[in-house]
């Protein structure tokens, strides 16, 4: 059931190349200036946010996703349970993914490391997916974080992406989907996120 869960998520996620049209937001993190600058709205929705080249090139495609975490990072993480797969959505179908659970106590949630060899980040930082997205940097890496229109709502928090531009081209995507209802508020769902992508991108660098 809490692998189901987690590929709603991820399908969700994919299954919004059509939707409707918005503008990226900037965070605090943003790696393109403080929250103080000019809001992107501005922007024509089309408009693609420039995205920092990467301080090295980091190929995904002989890696294993779920190498992407140590033991130890897997203990920070309270992760105790683990599955390579692939993706089955129509638009990353096939790629190579990990599903990392945390259920050995409440609150249940799951992380995912899906690498994405088709698709670099730029996507989603368009404004023309349905989902509202910082451009933030993960390990010095340029990364689109991303969550559904709407989950600023506190009723609707229940997951978070971070997809980070490891190579042209690619992108390495951990996402969080909480199982527990009401567990945490969206923002820290994302600061978990986030935590998880540093981590993987600092085990990549040294798989890569």
């Amino acid at each position: 059931m809490l692998l189901a869960g987690l590929g709603a998520v991820l399908l969700g996620i994919t299954g919004c190349t059509t939707s409707e049209t918005g503008s990226p937001t900037t965070s605090a993190t943003a790696v393109d200036g403080p929250s103080t600058s000019k809001p992107t709205s501005t922007k024509p929705a089309s408009q693609t946010v420039e995205i920092p080249a990467r301080p090295k090139e980091l190929k995904l495609n002989a890696i294993d996703p779920c190498a992407l975490f140590t033991d130890g990072q897997r203990g920070q993480l309270k992760i105790n349970r683990s599955r390579l797969t692939t993706n089955n959505s129509d638009v990353w179908r096939g790629s190579k993914e990990c599903v990392l659970n945390v259920q050995a106590q409440q609150p249940y949630y799951d992380y995912a490391a899906l690498l994405i060899t088709s698709e670099g980040i730029g996507p989603w930082l368009t404004g023309k997916r349905n989902v509202d997205a910082d451009l933030i940097s993960v390990a010095g890496f340029a990364a689109a974080k991303t969550v559904f229109k709407g989950s600023s709502n506190e009723r609707n928090s229940h997951e978070c992406a971070v997809s980070v531009d490891v190579a042209e081209g690619q992108q390495l995507m951990v996402s969080m989907n909480l199982t527990s209802r009401n567990a945490f508020t969206q923002d820290q769902i994302c600061q978990m996120t986030e935590k998880a992508a540093e981590m993987a991108v600092t085990t990549l660098q040294t798989l890569a």
